[in-house]
């Protein structure tokens, strides 16, 4: 081992990793029209270039095109000014609810009879229905407190009672798959 001053570890060649490797640094330099070639030796990742490509063109605003040589003896990336084969994404218009759904009040004395325990379970299973369409998958712990949240002005053990009663409903019907503490809602089989 050596001690090594600044200008001696300044003049040292590094071999450089990631966004200082010199793979990266060639690519994120290149002006518009330039294109480098890298090398199989050169590259040593698993993914070709391409993935680091597309990072560079999403963190830096950069456009390229890339490709494998026909002997398959490394990858060719050039800068262009415009995107060639992909046209631009299409905006979806911006959805805009004209009215809000407000949850059906239930009063207490209603709470405790059959018809307003079905009311409000019918409400808990459009709230829960449209919260796990949005997160996709959650623990069913999580999916009962949004539900407490929701409905805070109603007792928490019929809540509950209710809540656990609709998922129960909602998996044997196959709306819904129960895991290991999470809720999902199933892909589609054709």
């Amino acid at each position: 081992m050596k001690l090594l001053k600044e200008e001696e570890f300044n003049n040292l060649a590094l071999k450089g990793k990631g966004r200082s490797s010199p793979i990266f640094n060639s690519i994120v330099n290149l002006n518009v029209g330039e294109a480098v070639l890298i090398e199989k030796k050169d590259w040593n990742r698993k993914a070709s270039p391409s993935t680091l490509v597309k990072y560079i063109e999403k963190t830096h605003a950069l456009k390229f095109t890339c490709g494998e040589l026909v002997n398959g003896q490394g990858w060719a990336v050039k800068r262009i000014d415009k995107p060639t084969q992909a046209e631009p994404k299409k905006q979806q218009a911006p959805i805009i609810l004209k009215e809000t759904v407000t949850p059906i009040k239930i009063t207490s004395e209603e709470l405790y009879t059959d018809e307003g325990q079905l009311k409000l379970k019918s409400e808990i299973v459009i709230f829960y229905l449209g919260r796990i369409a949005s997160c996709k998958i959650e623990k069913i712990e999580d999916s009962l407190k949004a539900v407490m949240d929701q409905f805070w002005e109603q007792d928490r053990a019929i809540l509950k009672k209710l809540f656990l009663e609709a998922i129960d409903v909602l998996s044997k019907s196959n709306h819904i798959i129960i895991e290991n503490g999470k809720t999902y809602i199933p892909l589609k089989r054709n």
